[in-house]
């Protein structure tokens, strides 16, 4: 039986103990919580940045042969017949990608046919055209009929960054061949 003297005041209880696992649990759940939405929103902004990064280095340009004739054409005559003949033609750039770009250059090459650039700036803003001047030397024995050639330019885009970059279409050099091959064949 327990007597309760109630002159003296009461005996202090025991204070309960919580669980020792109940507040570092709670606590970790917490922290685990705080990081995964940290984790998520730095992750969410680093994918935003370097989707405009890459958005802004992307470079995605077309090139087209212009038929007109633009400068006198150079022969070179080998043992009375023309070897090699040098046309100054023009070709039209196309910005198809998102950010402006500044095209410093040409180049294409297949055997039997040179095509360079007149190095000039053009920034060509997206969507917008350039023209530009470029060499043809053609091999009146290997280069005949032009057709497809690979081109490849020297671009810088807006981060200042300078890249070679591919057109995405195989360039045409159909439109000037005819005027290639009326040269080698001597004519005007």
């Amino acid at each position: 039986m327990n007597v309760i003297d109630l002159d003296r005041p009461a005996a202090p209880g025991v204070p309960k103990k919580r669980a020792p696992h109940a507040f570092t649990l709670a606590t970790l759940v917490f922290g685990v919580v705080i990081g995964v939405v940290a984790g998520g929103l730095v992750t969410y902004g680093w994918n935003l940045r370097r989707q405009a990064a890459e958005r802004d280095r992307e470079v995605s340009v077309l090139v087209f042969a212009d038929a007109g004739k633009v400068i006198d054409d150079g022969t070179i005559v080998l043992h009375g017949r023309v070897a090699s003949v040098t046309l100054t033609r023009r070709v039209t750039l196309v910005n198809v990608g998102p950010a402006p770009i500044n095209i410093h250059n040409l180049t294409a090459d297949r055997p039997g046919i040179t095509v360079r650039g007149v190095e000039k700036q053009r920034w060509v803003a997206p969507g917008a055209t350039a023209q530009a001047d470029a060499d043809v030397q053609v091999d009146c024995f290997r280069g005949l009929p032009l057709g497809r050639i690979p081109v490849t330019l020297s671009v810088q885009t807006q981060d200042d960054r300078s890249r070679i970059a591919r057109p995405r279409e195989v360039f045409d050099g159909t439109p000037w061949s005819e005027q290639a091959e009326t040269a080698c064949a001597g004519g005007d």
